[in-house]
């Protein structure tokens, strides 16, 4: 009778689509099918969801969301990283109301797939391909823009900067009209920091798995003064040290330090394992936080250029670093993460001081001017305020439709403003809380 039971699960059970490892995975039969009954029907040209084109080999290759699918490294593809987020989180792929998850033998042949080289054989995809949207304000301006990524106020508070696939722009803070365009080198951007006096403004980005680029401007004119490129993939953040020198991070994983009077590198710092996404300086300027997809916050000592310490809190990818100001005492970092928390870090002494978990992932965080309530940007496009002693939110402001990707504050007031989505740009108004005492 067992035997028989056998041979009859052998002949009739249905058969699995996971291979062997030794198989090679065919991408126009195994692979295709599963991002067209899945993938296609958001990410398609000529407006994708979310500025993220899947039915084509080039759109796939020149994402300006980075690395979405990397030859022989699953882990630290993109596409790979949101079909394997647990079920619930935000970001997950596909989202739970447009299609049901992969399934376990689909993850597997993806991420053989992958392992195996990513061969997509003599598949290009839709000839249709999405194009980097005009803002042109004619008649004919099209519905749909690309995403604001970066936004930040100039030092008196006069003008906000945002960029996006379709440029750098200029705007007035109090009615958001734009008032105008600065041409940049590279394709895409991500990052915007003023340097410390005020009269330049480095902006972070490039092209995907090709180069990473920091263009600097001089500040109001807009001249570029200089382009570094030492980066493999695309700069994800800024910050500077001082007039002389700034950060980078990169989705290459390496940290730089530039010399920018001869526009060399002094230092590039190795740890992290997957794309770096946020860095900030310490008062001191000689300690270095960083953090990124491979989830871990690390502290580096820029003194002698060692990695001092990695903290692993963090349970998926996070977005964003924020240094507390006016801070007595022991530094005080807050970090962004898709595990829908922001953490409190003491990074000189390593000790994780406490965490708000959220109801969106926060994909931007920040510190009102007097250091007494922490300002998150989240995926659901709402502005939550934390107060950071309780890690209480005390407010949430509906914001935007769509992730809420830029964050920037005034440099003297209590004013917000929040971009995302189809180039949407919005000021808020908080009331601060006062000082500590």
């Amino acid at each position: 009778m067992l035997i028989f039971i056998f041979i009859f699960i052998v002949i009739f059970a249905p058969p699995t689509i996971a291979a062997d490892p030794q198989t090679e995975i065919n991408f126009e039969t195994q692979i295709l099918p599963i991002l067209q009954n899945r993938c296609f029907t958001c990410h398609s040209a000529p407006k994708p969801k979310g500025d993220l084109q899947l039915d084509s080999l080039n759109g796939i290759e020149t994402s300006q969301h980075g690395e979405i699918i990397i030859p022989g490294e699953p882990e630290n593809s993109r596409l790979y990283q949101r079909i394997t987020l647990p079920e619930g989180e935000t970001g997950i792929m596909p989202p739970p109301d447009t299609s049901e998850p992969l399934t376990t033998q689909e993850i597997d042949l993806i991420r053989k797939w992958m392992t195996q080289g990513a061969d997509y054989g003599n598949w290009k995809g839709n000839q249709r391909q999405h194009k980097p949207l005009s803002t042109d304000t004619s008649a004919h301006q099209p519905t749909v823009m690309p995403p604001i990524t970066a936004l930040t106020f100039s030092p008196d508070g006069k003008s906000v900067v945002a960029c996006s696939q379709a440029g750098l722009h200029i705007y007035d803070p109090q009615t958001l009209k734009r008032q105008r365009t600065i041409p940049v080198q590279a394709r895409n951007i991500h990052a915007l920091a003023f340097s410390p006096d005020g009269n330049r403004l480095a902006v972070g980005g490039g092209n995907p798995a090709t180069t990473g680029t920091i263009e600097i401007f001089s500040w109001p004119n807009g001249k570029s003064l200089r382009t570094l490129s030492e980066h493999r993939d695309s700069v994800t953040a800024i910050a500077w040290q001082n007039p002389a020198s700034l950060a980078s991070a990169s989705l290459d994983r390496d940290i730089m330090l530039w010399d920018l009077r001869t526009g060399t590198p002094t230092q590039r710092l190795k740890g992290h394992s997957r794309g770096v996404s946020a860095l900030c300086f310490l008062e001191d300027k000689q300690t270095l936080v960083t953090t990124g997809v491979d989830q871990n916050v690390r502290v580096w000592n820029l003194t002698t250029g060692e990695l001092i310490r990695s903290l692993n809190n963090h349970t998926l990818p996070a977005h964003d670093l924020a240094l507390r100001p006016k801070q007595t005492g022991l530094p005080l970092v807050a970090s962004a993460s898709d595990d829908r928390t922001v953490r409190l870090w003491q990074p000189t002494i390593g000790r994780m001081v406490k965490f708000a978990r959220l109801k969106a992932a926060p994909l931007k965080v920040a510190w009102l001017n007097n250091g007494t309530t922490i300002v998150t940007a989240c995926a659901d496009g709402t502005i939550r305020l934390i107060d950071p002693d309780s890690v209480e939110v005390t407010q949430e402001i509906p914001a935007l439709n769509g992730w809420a990707y830029a964050l920037a504050l005034h440099p003297t007031d209590a004013s917000i403003i929040v971009g995302g989505p189809n180039a949407q740009i919005k000021r808020v108004i908080t009331k601060p809380s006062p000082p500590s005492q």
